[in-house]
Order: structure tokens, then sequence, then C-alpha cells
């Protein structure tokens, strides 16, 4: 339906270009400047209104985006931040079950009403006042009553019962304890993990992964004394952050006055700090240097399978970035220049020095005074929103002024065009107010055959 809308609005100009209200660029319409943007190819429809902030694309069943990146609808989900959320079934999802299928039901609205339905059964509530959910924020089950007066959770078998939250919990199922905040508390979780804490957060104790052949026993008193043991590695503190020091099986670190001093050894590496003049950390496939952090330089160095990946920074929002999703460098506010998939693009200003292809498609639009693309034996470039374009592919070119002037060469054949059309010539018509009239060539073949 909004396919009809949209055309009927914007019908008066689709049949000639008139910059800026509408004009083509690499096979998409562009009306309005920058504003609205519409491309449909290979069976995919693609509109952007910038706006609103809004974007739609046909594929995967058709996906919204509106105050990008505040909103965004598609057939598995959909939301609009902080004010709701609504989770349904993809196809990939719909493996077997109907309680398979029911576990991926779920609305949230206002951050108040909620309700969804699961393998377990139906859920939803309103807001502080009473509520249960399931499979939700990592926890298998969970609910409240008069929030923060009563409310619990449920994972793994374990369940904690809040009264006064954050002031008193009970523990039981798979794990025993208590908590009064933050006088002290103690729980545990038999063979496993048990921790303790008094007058929190000083003074706190924890042995974890006892069922493991790498236990680790903590014990903090802060600011005081910290402490991290297992068989392969070892960290303290004293008198955070006075001094720090770690090690295990390949590498020790010291930290003096941290972040001021640090160093680091071991068989495959090293480093040294001097916060904030100069880091430097050297390994076998990844190195890294900053000079005056964040303020002036930054560079780090890695290797994937051979292929060496590479980011730098200057004055912060400058950088230059080489991996696997391709180049991205930029000068702020200057410019950007990015490769991708056999496609570069460079645009001007660098307003956003940021890599996102919906900021890039919904929101850098809005303040690209020069825009050049290339991919293949294709080369477009376009200044100050469409008023001058230049398209090339191949022997063939196009070079636009606005809706007052062009000149193109076809397949050998260049000819020009004024007012969009309103007049044109080339050595095969002549075009009169829009019409095109067949150039009549019997002279230039009698001619040839002379």
């Amino acid at each position: 339906m909004w396919k009809f809308v949209f055309l009927f609005i914007l019908f008066p100009f689709t049949l000639q270009a008139f910059w800026p209200v509408y004009w083509e660029f690499g096979g998409e319409k562009r009306f309005l400047g920058p504003l609205v943007s519409y491309k449909q190819e290979n069976n995919e429809t693609n509109l952007t209104i910038r706006p609103f902030l809004f974007s739609y694309d046909s594929n995967e069943g058709g996906v919204y985006n509106y105050l990008y990146p505040l909103g965004k609808s598609a057939k598995d989900k959909s939301y609009f931040l902080p004010f709701y959320l609504s989770k349904g079934t993809s196809q990939s999802d719909k493996a077997a079950s109907d309680e398979d299928i029911l576990s991926q039901s779920d609305d949230t609205s206002f951050l108040l009403y909620f309700h969804g339905t699961s393998s377990k059964g139906a859920y939803g509530g309103l807001f502080p006042f009473y509520g249960k959910l399931y499979d939700r924020f990592g926890k298998d089950e969970m609910g409240f009553f008069m929030w923060p007066f009563y409310s619990y959770t449920e994972t793994d078998g374990a369940r904690k019962t809040n009264l006064l939250w954050p002031f008193i919990s009970f523990y039981s199922g798979t794990e025993k304890g208590f908590k009064l905040w933050p006088l002290f508390g103690t729980k545990q979780r038999e063979g496993i993990k048990k921790s303790s804490f008094f007058l929190w957060p000083i003074f706190s104790r924890e042995e974890d992964s006892l069922d493991t052949d790498e236990p680790t026993e903590k014990f903090y008193a802060i600011p005081f004394y910290l402490s991290s043991k297992s068989k392969t590695r070892n960290e303290y503190a004293i008198m955070f952050p006075l001094y720090l020091y770690s090690k295990d099986q390949y590498r020790e670190k010291t930290k003096i006055l941290w972040p001021v001093f640090s160093f680091t050894k071991g068989d495959d590496m090293s480093g040294y700090g001097i916060f904030p003049l100069v880091s430097s950390e050297t390994r076998e496939d990844y190195s890294t240097l900053s000079i005056l952090w964040p303020v002036l330089y930054n560079q780090t160095e890695w290797f994937i399978k051979g292929r060496r990946y590479t980011k730098k920074r200057v004055l912060l929002f400058n950088r230059y970035v080489d991996n696997e999703d391709g180049i991205f460098f930029n000068i702020w506010p200057i410019f950007e220049h990015q490769e991708q998939n056999g496609r570069t693009d460079v645009i001007m200003p660098s307003i956003l020095p940021v890599r996102s292809a919906g900021i890039d498609r919904i929101i850098k639009p809005l303040f690209t005074v020069m825009e050049h693309h290339e991919e293949g034996n294709k080369s477009m470039t376009s200044f100050f929103y469409g008023l001058i374009t230049r398209e090339e592919e191949n022997d063939d070119w196009k070079i636009r002024f606005a809706f007052l002037f062009e000149i193109k060469k076809e397949s050998g054949n260049v000819g020009y065009e004024i007012f969009s059309g309103l007049f044109g010539i080339d050595k095969s018509s002549v075009k009169i107010f829009f019409i095109p009239f067949k150039r009549d060539d019997s002279k230039s073949n009698t001619k040839n055959t002379e």
C-alpha cells in the first residue's frame, strides 16, 4: 500500500528529472535533495525518508527502521526503545513443536505493561504492581508483587527471593544462603561455588569452579589487599591502585600507580606504558602503540590466517581501519573513505566518524556535500546533493548540471539535453518539448554510398 501512496505523491516529478525535486543517481531515484531516496532492483525495493530517519527494505519479509536507531519492525522482532519490544518467530526458528514456537512470542510496552507466551505457558504483568516472566533477562522465571517489596528469580533450579530489594534475599533450590545487604551475606552451590561478604564491598571471599581442574579462590579487603589464585594464574593488589601484579604460564604484568606505569614480559610478548604519554605491546600476531592517547595517536596491527589487519587513529576522530569488513579511513570532519566487497565509497564532509550500515544509509546523506562511488567498471560522483553529477560505465558517461544541462555519451553516441529534456539532440534523434524525433540519416547514408 505504501508504494502506491509514495508514487501518487511524487508522480508529477517521475516523468522528467527536475533537480532538486527529483533526480536519479546510479539507478536510485532521489527526491527533494537528500531527503528521500527510492530504488528497485533484482525484485528488491529500498526506500529511505531521512527527515523521519525512516527506511524500508523488502527483503526478509520487509524490514522497517523509524526514528533510527530507536525503532525497527521486522518479521521476527520489532521494537521502539525504550517503550516497546515484540519478539516473534522467524522462519529459521520454526523447527518443530508448537511449544517451541510459542516460546518466541513476547511483547513489552512502555516498560510497564508486558505479555507473552512460552513453553511454560502465558505470562504478563503491570510493573510495579504484579508480574511474571519466563525465559527473560537470562532467567528461567522471574516475578514480582508490589516491587520492590517482593520479587524472585529462578535459574537452573536456583531460586532467589527478595524482600525490599536489594536489602534482604534468601536462596533455595540448588543454591543455599541469605543476605542482609550491605552487612553480611553467604551463598553456596554444593561442590561448585561458594561466596560470602561482610560490610559490602569491603570484605568478600569466593571459591569458584570447584568441580573443575582449575578452581579459583578470591579474597578482597578493599583497598588494602586483593588476590585471585588458581593453578595457572595468580593476581595480587596492595593498596589499590598503588601496586598490582599478575602472572600466568605465559606472561607477568606489573602496574605501579595504575594506570600510570605498567610493564609486561613473557615468552611471546613484551610491553610497557607511561600513561598518558606512551604505551606499547607486542605479541607474535598482535602489536599496539599509543602516543598521548586518546588525544593524539593510536595504532593496532594483528594477523588472522596470515592476513594483516590494521587500525590507526589520529586525534581521536581520525582513523584508518583495515579488517575483515574492508577498509575505512576518515579525517574528521573533512572526508571518509570506505572499501568493501569490491565497492569504494568516498563522502565529504565526515560529520559522523563512525562505521555503521544504518548510519551510512539513513543519517550521513543529510550532511554529505560530495559523494563518490566506484564498483567494477562503474563510477559515480555527486556534488551538492545532485546539483552536479557525473556517471561513467566502460566508455559511456553522463554529466548533468541540475535540470539545466546534461551531456552524455552512450554506445559512441554523444548528445546533450537542456531543461531536463525539454530540448535535446544526439546522433540519432532530436528532442523537442520532451518528445524525441528520429533524425533523417538519408543524406549521410547517400554520402557513404557514393
